[in-house]
């Protein structure tokens, strides 16, 4: 059994909230963090915990991923891009997974920014406006 990873948000960075038990994996605020390599490392490490113990299960389990940047910058794109590499890696290898990528319906760059990434990471995305 995997611990649960919550990461609390800040002026800066985003709250992250992955709960292993449920298979829901949550991404929520502005992110801006000051060493994006630092700030996403213990959540790419995760990540691949999770995914090759999803590997060993004998019925891969649906998991349900929600985005809800309000913003990030380039520097944690690139990470976010490597997250995605992650998720698509799954995807593609059967396990059922649905991304969520939040976004505020006045805000068309961060849709847009939903599609790209899908494309990039060769993984559907449902875009999914609020407000």
């Amino acid at each position: 059994m995997m611990n649960p990873l919550k990461i609390k948000s800040t002026k800066f960075s985003p709250e992250i909230c992955f709960d292993p038990q449920n298979n829901i994996l949550e991404f929520y605020g502005f992110c801006l963090p000051e060493n994006a390599l630092e700030f996403f490392q213990p959540i790419i490490d995760w990540l691949n915990d999770y995914k090759e113990k999803i590997y060993k299960s004998i019925h891969f389990p649906e998991v349900k991923v929600i985005f809800k940047f309000t913003y990030y910058n380039s520097a944690s794109l690139r990470r976010i891009i490597e997250i995605f590499s992650i998720f698509s890696e799954m995807y593609h290898r059967g396990v059922p997974i649905i991304i969520s990528w939040q976004y505020d319906s006045e805000d068309l760059s961060m849709a847009e920014s939903g599609k790209e990434i899908s494309e990039i990471s060769n993984i559907p995305i449902n875009l999914v406006s609020y407000n």
